[in-house]
């Protein structure tokens, strides 16, 4: 059997996206059911994904203030935005690994584009930042922050990150469907990159050392091009560069493996 894609493969690949975006009110209906299924029956309902959001912050923004020594007027504000973007992309990555075999239902019955269920994990965590991202502005004006014009940077920023979003989540979801121990070691880089990302520490703080940890890292990278004008920084020409260099990386690898193994996704099942 041949590991490289035919111009077969190409085309139904190219059809199965065009489809799945076209297929705009399937993905949104299931993502939004998603959110809706989790909180069932429960009192605050979708909400406690804010309120959670919230008491993190809150606890862990005064004693890690303490402990690095820092304003909780800087720091609450700072760890609330990284925080939060922070717990999108890895929700998006944890999600991924089970993004066709939550689908086994519809895919085993229906000739569905494979990319609705990829969207359906993007479509759930977007909603749960849009929950999470209220608490923003009540942070800034408590703790007086006001942000510029610059902050509007952040949307090429984050059309970057749902590209690579997408990309990450096509590429884990045909990985893990067919090697299921994967979610598991996915799982472990994920709480390993939490740590040597600037989420709750500053670049600043390393003095210089560790360039490669907050250069090479892609979760890092992501993360500066859309917090950075939030914070009134404008991004380094070097973090689009080297975001749109993992996006390139991502599409060399992804599409190919998609166009190729697309049709036994529903095999592996």
């Amino acid at each position: 059997m041949s590991l490289h894609p035919t111009s077969r493969d190409w085309r139904l690949a190219a059809d199965d996206f065009l489809r799945g975006m076209k297929s705009w009110q399937i993905w949104t209906l299931m993502g939004v059911s998603d959110i809706r299924q989790r909180y069932k029956r429960s009192r605050f309902g979708q909400f406690w994904i804010t309120l959670s959001m919230a008491v993190f912050v809150a606890g862990i923004g005064v004693v890690f203030s303490l402990l690095f020594k820092q304003s909780v007027a800087e720091y609450v504000p700072y760890l609330a935005v990284n925080y939060i973007i922070w717990t999108f992309m890895s929700g998006v990555v944890s999600d991924s690994t089970t993004a066709f075999v939550q689908g086994t239902v519809f895919l085993r019955q229906e000739n569905l584009p494979k990319t609705i269920f990829v969207m359906r994990v993007i479509v759930r965590n977007l909603i749960a930042l849009a929950h999470n991202i209220v608490i923003v502005p009540p942070v800034f004006l408590l703790f007086g922050v006001v942000p510029d014009w610059g902050i509007f940077l952040m949307l090429p920023g984050f059309a970057l990150l749902l590209v690579a979003s997408f990309l990450v989540t096509l590429l884990c979801g045909i990985l893990c469907t067919r090697f299921r121990d994967l979610p598991q070691i996915i799982a472990n880089l994920l709480q390993l990159a939490f740590f040597i990302t600037p989420i709750m520490w500053r670049v600043s703080q390393l003095d210089g050392r560790g360039w490669y940890v907050t250069h090479l890292n892609p979760f890092a990278v992501f993360l500066r091009i859309v917090t950075d004008p939030i914070h009134g920084k404008v991004p380094e020409l070097y973090d689009y560069g080297a975001a749109l260099t993992v996006i390139a990386v991502l599409t060399a690898v992804t599409w190919p493996l998609f166009a190729r193994f697309r049709a036994r996704i529903v095999y592996w099942l």
